[in-house]
């Protein structure tokens, strides 16, 4: 952790060193943040999508021959899901149950309709992880928990 720490500082020293900077450059940063995320929390979830071909589907609408619908529109609303999230940020608004289930409805949208913006109501498991998610019955009530306490947290 410390390692972490350390590294974290120098990464920072290292920002702040060229401050101010461009907007040109923040831009050209929030849209590889953007493909990258979109990129790899879409691979986890069994996207065969590669970084580049996330890139072409997200900056020039192109429809990537032996991908399927599903995978394409996985890497649209991801990035319609980041994109609403940063204005969500803008508009210094909290992060609630109503924010996060509006999120997971653009993540799903045109892919899983019954299910999006809703709590899972099944058990699962993530392939050769250690970590096991929580029970699908006690998922609101962590959600629940999570929100108060960041609530409390923003209102401070």
């Amino acid at each position: 952790m410390i390692e972490k720490t350390d590294r974290l500082s120098l990464l920072k020293k290292n920002v702040d060193q060229r401050r101010p900077i461009s907007k040109g450059l923040i831009r050209s940063l929030k849209e590889d943040f953007s493909i990258k995320n979109t990129y790899h929390s879409n691979a986890i979830e069994g996207n065969r999508l590669s970084i580049y071909e996330t890139k072409a589907v997200l900056d020039d609408g192109i429809v990537i021959a032996g991908k399927s619908m599903r995978e394409h529109l996985e890497a649209i609303n991801h990035k319609e899901a980041i994109l609403v999230a940063e204005e969500i940020v803008q508009q210094d608004q909290p992060l609630s149950e109503i924010v996060i289930k509006e999120l997971h409805s653009i993540v799903l949208h045109s892919i899983d309709r019954a299910n999006a913006g809703k709590y899972r109501e099944q058990n699962v498991i993530i392939s050769g992880a250690s970590h096991t998610p929580p029970d699908a019955v006690v998922v609101p009530q962590i959600h629940d928990n999570s929100t108060c306490h960041r609530r409390r947290a923003y209102q401070r």
